[in-house]
């Protein structure tokens, strides 16, 4: 896993991230969705894993008021989008021209950092992370490392994805994420002395006009940070040939299936 491709690429879609990712969003109403009937109103200390641009953030903050909520990301570029929520952070007032979407009444702070490795809060009552333990090198010890940050009767929510993700990408290249399935996630958060709550999957599937637009999605979301394709004229008419063959609809277009796998959580 090369985490400096994976964030240098994640930076490079900060500005166009909100506009790309409509699976990823569709997650994330999901995951808050999922824990309205599991929080009081007003959660105590939350800490957000691979914050990004603030999806998650944002929908959670619309349906929760956390009294503290600490925002993490590798990717220091997410700072700047971020601004409608922050107030400050270790550093300082953060700059901020425009009316805070949070209440006012919730401090936020934003730690840059790799989330299996840097400093992280401890005993919170909720720890959320949405799209993103897929991109960690050992997701099992971070799980534990969530537990240990965990407050008794805390809360683990989590979105990663299935074996079943971006497949038609991988089956004409030959490259992709190592995903583990949803029992052997189970088995994780088991060994890490969690009690499973909720366990779930699904599968999203986009449609784009052309094999053109799916690379162009996957670039502004971001999602190409594991790739180092060299994209020729030669080689990208051979991936659309291949990719319309495989997978094209009967209306002309051509599919990218997502295959989340949702996990909630609860720390004895």
């Amino acid at each position: 896993m090369d985490k400096t491709l994976i964030r240098r690429r994640f930076a490079r879609s900060v500005r166009s991230y909100a506009e790309y990712a409509q699976a990823q969003r569709l997650i994330a109403e999901r995951m808050c969705a999922m824990l309205r009937p599991l929080l009081p109103d007003r959660p105590s200390d939350v800490l957000e894993i691979g914050c990004g641009t603030g999806t998650f953030t944002r929908l959670f903050m619309q349906h929760f008021q956390p009294a503290r909520m600490t925002l993490n990301d590798i990717c220091p570029e997410v700072r700047e989008a971020l601004t409608d929520i922050l107030a400050t952070d270790y550093n300082g007032p953060a700059p901020n021209n425009s009316a805070p979407s949070r209440p006012r009444e919730c401090m936020t702070r934003f730690v840059c950092g790799d989330a299996e490795h840097c400093n992280l809060p401890r005993e919170q009552s909720l720890i959320a992370s949405c799209s993103v333990m897929q991109w960690f090198e050992d997701p099992e010890r971070f799980i534990k490392r969530c537990h240990d940050l965990l407050a008794p009767g805390g809360i683990l929510a989590l979105s990663t994805f299935g074996p079943n993700n971006l497949h038609e990408i991988r089956s004409i290249t030959g490259s992709g994420l190592d995903y583990p399935p949803l029992q052997r996630l189970r088995q994780m958060l088991s060994s890490a002395g969690l009690e499973t709550v909720t366990a779930e999957e699904e599968s999203i599937v986009l449609e784009f006009p052309s094999a053109i637009e799916v690379l162009q999605h996957l670039k502004h979301t971001g999602v190409n940070g594991i790739t180092r394709t060299s994209w020729t004229p030669a080689r990208l008419a051979r991936f659309s040939d291949e990719y319309m063959l495989r997978s094209g609809t009967p209306d002309g277009n051509v599919t990218l299936t997502y295959h989340p796998i949702y996990l909630i959580a609860k720390k004895d």
